[in-house]
């Protein structure tokens, strides 16, 4: 039966929800006037916030109960997004405002990876995991064929720099990617600190000088089958570090794994764990879990390893898998998957035990049996968390953390006192009927021969993540104080990771000092600068009595002018929001690592009292009061970022300037959006958010555009200014939108922008007057949705709809529009595609917009796939001639397979398709294309989940395109001939550049 929360989606995506109005009702300005009332405020900042986590709840649980469809989960209303990252109520609502997003709240963070995965499933419910394999096979073998000429380079950025007016701290700030786990070596010292980094789509690198500002950094897993990494595990007893690959935190970008990879030699070298297993079949509430055979951990993520000589125990959850320039990845519920859950191995990992399994049936209608599987404890997600009992050795105990079950059972905290044959639950859920609770903890010794546990728990946002202790969890049953509930001033690590624990939550204790602990969760948006610094990472030195504030440091440098977010006169380091991998320095329990959405930073080790800021610069009183003096008594002196030289930002795309081909902007997940001119080291941020697409102004390229994400879009008349964005979008939001909808800035008709979302809509001024824009729709104190906020209209006379996603246009209708090109030699064709296959042309896109006409030509023809279009190219010397590429795999639609088409419009909804899928030689292999780029030589180069590929003009077989490109995912492809230069917009590895022959 379909979750309570899937009906709960449906109501609020519909356009006459209630959500809009609430939102609207609270206040938008990013800055405060003293007098205004923080009690009204904070209560409408709950209603506001309730109604949107019910949203990002549903989202959740929508993709355990429902397959994915033609529609692609766009929707009408996305003006609320839940936990603003710029503090609801004190700046706007519309949601722009994503320097450090981590969870996108519109609809939870996997509102991308649903688009995703529905976009390489269609016209299927899900993806069998055996073509995933198939498709890594295919990559492998293509690699073997001889390249095309030339050599890839990277870009940059080496250091991508945030403006100290686009940050909460006010403090300028140095970034990478998403970094979900960190491993440190015992012998760590000052001169000498090895420190391994996992970053969510970049691999891992290493430095052995932690310790210095800027580190040293490496990239060491080159050899991997993915850059996704889940954990990092150092076992000092054989100096043997493990690497888990597949991001278990849900976002939309949290790719699958290939299992788990070892290196006795600090990561120079690898060897992959073989990871075998059996599970029986089992029965389930709606018919048997099918019997698994295979690798334990392909197509999943791992969180957790633990080793202790031959034996290891190894927690994995379910995952994602995919991305592209216009939409994000999805948690896979695949035939052919393994299970989720707990594991044990006694022979170094050749071989794996599920342990303790139950049946699951999270949805009885996907084909393949894709809904039904076996899971330990039964969890609906899987295992986040396992940690041996201090005293292992001797008492053969372990600990486990798990997502519930469907039903009202389940999650919290496990213990096993026979080394894993048998399991208790120790600590309930927080939420034990929330799928998505998420309880982390940390083991320590204490005096007496005791084993003290922390845990910190927490689900998508109702009750609040609390904190607990027990101090005798090894025996009996424990018992567990609320540390949250105890704590005097009120507030200290209520709700410490808001509504998405799921998504970041940690709780550590450093070795040798029970009384130490640190836990770290997402940012609290609405207090941040008043009564707390954000709470991204507390620390309690007195056994959880009391914590205080880790995410800004005592320095303060003045607040510069014009600063989006800090409404304080002093602007310290601070951390980036959502936090994901943390370690301690062996040797003194006050030096961290932390690795968040925003890379890595170090704080120094010593503390410093500032709490005389909570009256001489921020003006509190009563609890407020109480509270900042509380969580600002110890603070870091100095925080420092790592990130110079970690080039492992996730980018979407890349778009270059008409009249400089080095001059490119780039959106990046979690990070905004980058301009380089030619520096392949430094890139300014020019604005914040989760960026997407770009584009400039085809006359004058002081003229820019971004979209964050959904119907969000701003423009730029001053050359990329951070503080000069205006907010163009407001029309939009009468339709549904792609996470990454397709925008365009015309290549021909300076001024003009075209963007899809159920049906293209055009400006023809750069979203509008500049003076208007400027006055009345700046971006740091306006709603996305602000009425007169941009001139878009829809394009399209209606006959028959001027949605093209329409059912009165036929069949393969629904979804939202997934591509739109324009040639840049003529001023009139405009081509689009749907994410269903459909594909349009016009001959008069530049009419008056009332009078464009639409021609639909995918239904001429009985060899185009009904999947995903991933991109079209246009033809320079025809504009009735392009290249389209498809996502998905043949194999899913095999009447009609293909990823790679040349089409022809041969007169009025009239075209011909030809495959170029197999040309003769080596075929295009059964894997999805992300994007596509045609040379004015003719040679096609088309983007995929691994690299880039090539088919040379006049040539019969695709071979990999140039050599040093590493194997990443590449969301994007952007070509300028005239310049000789392909770039590839890579999900991990930041931007490449191949020089055309």
């Amino acid at each position: 039966m379909l979750d309570i929360f899937v009906l709960i989606l449906g109501v609020l995506n519909s356009p006459n929800s209630p959500k809009l109005q609430l939102v609207i009702s609270v206040s938008k300005y990013m800055k405060t006037n003293r007098r205004f009332t923080r009690n009204h405020l904070l209560s409408q900042l709950r209603i506001t916030t309730v109604v949107t986590l019910m949203s990002a709840a549903a989202a959740m649980a929508f993709v355990a109960a429902k397959p994915s469809g033609p529609f692609l989960l766009g929707k009408s209303d996305n003006t609320d997004q839940a936990i603003n990252k710029f503090r609801q109520g004190r700046d706007q609502i519309g949601g722009n405002r994503r320097a450090m997003p981590g969870p996108e709240t519109d609809r939870g963070p996997i509102a991308a990876a649903e688009e995703d995965y529905a976009k390489r499933a269609y016209p299927a419910s899900d993806v069998p995991f055996k073509l995933t394999v198939d498709a890594q096979k295919a990559w492998a073998n293509v690699k073997s064929q001889g390249p095309s000429a030339g050599v890839w380079t990277l870009i940059g950025p080496s250091i991508a720099n945030f403006p100290d007016i686009l940050t909460f701290s006010g403090r300028d700030y140095t970034t990478s990617g998403r970094i979900t786990a960190l491993a440190i070596a015992p012998t760590c010292t000052s001169n000498d600190c090895m420190l391994w980094v996992g970053a969510a789509g970049g691999g891992v690198w290493r430095t052995n000088k932690a310790l210095a500002n800027p580190p040293n950094w490496t990239f060491v897993s080159g050899s991997f089958a993915t850059n996704s990494i889940g954990t990092l595990t150092y076992d000092a007893a054989t100096a043997t570090l493990y690497a888990g690959t597949g991001e278990p935190n849900a976002s939309g970008d949290s790719e699958a794994g290939f299992g788990i990879y070892k290196s006795t030699d600090n990561g120079n070298t690898w060897t992959h764990l073989v990871a075998n297993t059996r599970v029986a079949a089992m029965p389930t509430g709606c018919g048997a879990a099918p019997e698994y055979t295979g690798p334990a951990f392909n197509g999943r993520a791992i969180s957790s390893i633990r080793v202790s000589g031959s034996t290891m125990y190894v927690g994995s959850t379910r995952a994602v898998r995919g991305v592209s320039s216009v939409t994000g990845g999805v948690v896979s519920l695949a035939p052919g998957l393994p299970p989720p859950g707990l594991w044990k191995s006694t022979d170094g990992g050749a071989n794996f035990t599920q342990l303790s399994p139950e049946g699951v049936c999270l949805n009885p209608l996907l084909k393949g049996d894709a809904g039904k599987f076996q899971s330990t404890f039964g969890s609906a997600r899987g295992v986040n968390h396992v940690e041996f009992d201090p005293n292992y050795a001797t008492n053969t105990t372990l600990y486990a953390a798990a997502f519930p079950r469907l039903t009202v059972s389940g999650g919290g905290v496990w213990r096993s006192t026979d080394d894993g044959a048998t399991f208790t639950q120790i600590k309930t859920a927080l939420a034990p009927a929330n799928i998505n609770d998420r309880a982390e903890f940390a083991v320590t010794p204490i005096t007496g021969g005791f084993t003290r546990m922390y845990v910190g728990d927490g689900n998508t946002g109702s009750p609040t993540a609390q904190v607990y202790r027990s101090d005798d969890v090894a025996t009996g049953v424990p018992v567990f104080t609320d540390l949250t509930a105890a704590e005097s001033p009120a507030g200290q690590t209520d709700n410490y990771c808001s509504g998405q624990c799921w998504y970041d939550n940690f709780v550590v204790t450093p070795a040798g000092f029970p009384d130490s602990v640190y836990v770290g969760g997402s940012f609290d948006y609405t207090t941040y600068g008043f009564a707390t610094n954000g709470r991204g990472v507390l620390y309690s030195t007195d056994a959880g009595a009391s914590f205080t504030d880790m995410t800004w440091d005592a320095t303060t440098k003045p607040t510069p002018p014009g600063s989006c977010c800090q409404p304080n006169p002093v602007a310290p380091n601070g951390m980036h929001p959502d936090q994901h991998g943390f370690v301690v320095s062996p040797s003194n329990p006050g030096l961290f690592f932390d690795g968040s959405d925003g890379g890595l930073v170090r704080s120094d080790g010593a503390f410093a009292d500032i709490s005389s800021q909570c009256t001489t610069f921020r003006g509190l009183s009563g609890d407020d009061l109480a509270l900042c003096q509380q969580l600002l008594s110890r603070v870091p002196t100095h925080l420092l970022s790592l990130n110079k030289g970690l080039s492992t930002l996730q980018f979407q795309s890349l778009s270059v300037a008409a009249d400089n081909s080095k001059h490119l902007q780039g959106g990046t997940q979690d990070n905004g959006t980058f301009e380089t001119t030619g520096s392949a080291v430094v890139w300014p941020q020019i604005i914040y958010g989760d960026g997407g697409q770009s584009g400039f102004n085809v006359g004058n390229s002081a003229l820019r555009f971004n979209t964050f994400f959904a119907n969000y879009t701003d423009a730029n008349f001053q050359n990329g200014d951070p503080s000069k964005w205006v907010v163009i979008s407001g029309p939009l939001f009468a339709e549904a939108s792609a996470f990454y909808k397709p925008i365009i800035a015309d290549p021909f008709v300076a001024g003009t922008i075209f963007l899809g979302e159920q049906s293209v809509w055009r400006t023809r001024d750069w979203g509008g007057n500049q003076a208007f824009l400027e006055a009345n729709c700046p971006e740091f104190t306006t709603p996305g949705n602000q009425p007169g906020c941009g001139d878009f209209v829809i394009i399209g006379d209606g006959i028959p709809s001027t949605q093209l996603t329409s059912a009165l246009w036929g069949d393969r209708s629904l979804g939202t529009v997934a591509a739109v090109a324009r040639s840049s030699t003529d001023s009139s064709t405009l081509w689009a595609a749907t994410s269903t296959g459909r594909v349009f042309f016009s001959s008069n896109a530049d009419a008056a917009h009332g009078s464009v006409v639409w021609e639909r030509l995918d239904s001429s023809s009985s060899v185009d796939p009904p999947r995903f279009v991933s991109g079209i190219t246009i033809d320079p010397a025809n504009p009735n001639h392009v290249w389209i590429s498809y996502s998905s795999y043949s194999t899913l639609t095999p009447t009609t397979p293909g990823h790679v088409f040349e089409v022809t419009r041969t007169a009025p909804s009239t075209a011909t398709w030809r495959s170029l899928d197999s040309p003769g030689g080596t075929p295009f292999p059964n894997f999805p294309a992300t994007g596509i780029a045609r040379d004015s030589n003719g040679d096609l180069y088309v983007s995929n989940d691994w690299g880039v590929l090539i088919l040379a003009n006049g040539a019969v077989s695709w071979v990999p395109a140039g050599t040093g490109l590493p194997m990443v995912e590449v969301a994007g492809l952007t070509i300028v001939p005239s310049a000789r230069t392909l770039y590839a917009a890579t999900h991990g590895r930041s931007a490449w550049q191949l020089t055309l022959p």
